[in-house]
């Protein structure tokens, strides 16, 4: 305590430090109490004391202390404050930038540049991962071709009665040769001659080469699908009226509908015969060597 006493003498007297200085001293009050009530610095109060208004933190800091100091000591801040010197700025010497530490600024175009890499970087990453993931694992596109309408339908003469339920009877006896027979079957000139060609006239410019299956629907009339290619999915829901698809595949498209006779089916170009009546389901597998129909398993007989 002594020596704090011995330091505090030593401290040069005049101006405002001085005159809070003699205060505290005449109140009984060492530097160490004040720095417990006020919470400023040893140094920052030494500093004050000794007028040394160049050693402390700034104009803004200067101010703050002397009036939290007056308070405390009870005497008019505002007094104090005003006596304090006011910095000349015209005057006062600019300081002196530090030494540089050798490293160059940063261009904030620089940030910028990089930045437009990286997207493209990225960018050109998923378009490489996507390719190559749809040229390896089989994962086909579907498109939507803008259909044209359709001509008009032409009706043909219901057949007799007798003859209707013959053609019943052999289509439901040999599913097989019906098969076969749509494997070779040609377009017939009356029933889809003139749909076939608008077809393939809407969907030239949808033709892809690169797969050696490539298939056209187009819906005559609305119809449910289910369409899988190489196995998978593609596609599932209804087409509507002059609505069209196209499937690629590297083997074999498979065709589920629920409206045979509402669906035209073009296979490498070349357009198919109705694969059924409307209204009636179907399942016809498609590859390169033409198409097959896939005939409805039997229900099995219950044993008597």
């Amino acid at each position: 305590m002594m020596q704090s006493k011995d330091k505090e003498h030593s401290v040069p007297v005049s101006g405002i430090g001085a005159d809070l200085r003699g205060e505290r001293l005449r109140q009984g009050l060492t530097l160490d109490d004040i720095v417990q009530r006020t919470r400023i610095s040893l140094r920052s109060l030494e500093s004050l004391e000794a007028d040394a208004f160049d050693r402390l933190p700034g104009l803004v800091f200067t101010r703050s202390f002397v009036r939290m100091y007056a308070t405390e000591l009870g005497l008019d801040p505002e007094a104090f404050l005003a006596r304090i010197p006011r910095v000349d700025i015209e005057t006062t010497p600019m300081p002196v930038p530090p030494a540089g530490s050798g490293r160059g600024k940063w261009d904030p175009r620089l940030t910028a540049s990089l930045a437009s890499l990286l997207w493209i970087a990225t960018a050109a990453g998923a378009g490489a991962g996507a390719w190559y993931y749809a040229n390896h694992y089989g994962i086909h596109l579907v498109t939507t071709v803008a259909s044209t309408p359709a001509p008009a339908k032409r009706v043909a003469p219901s057949p007799a009665p007798a003859q209707a339920a013959d053609t019943n009877q052999n289509a439901s006896a040999a599913p097989t040769a019906q098969s076969q027979d749509a494997g070779n079957s040609t377009p017939s000139p009356n029933a889809s001659g003139e749909a076939s060609q608008t077809m393939q006239a809407s969907t030239a410019n949808s033709y892809d080469g690169n797969r050696p299956v490539q298939v056209i629907l187009t819906a005559r009339e609305a119809a449910w699908v289910q369409i899988s290619a190489d196995g998978r999915t593609a596609f599932v829901g209804t087409l509507k009226q002059h609505e069209s698809r196209v499937i690629a595949a590297d083997a074999q498209v498979k065709v589920i509908t629920g409206n045979a006779g509402g669906l035209d089916i073009s296979l490498n170009g070349k357009p198919l015969d109705p694969i059924g009546p409307s209204g009636q389901v179907r399942t016809v597998r498609l590859t390169a060597e033409g198409p097959q129909l896939v005939p409805r398993t039997p229900p099995a007989s219950s044993p008597l």
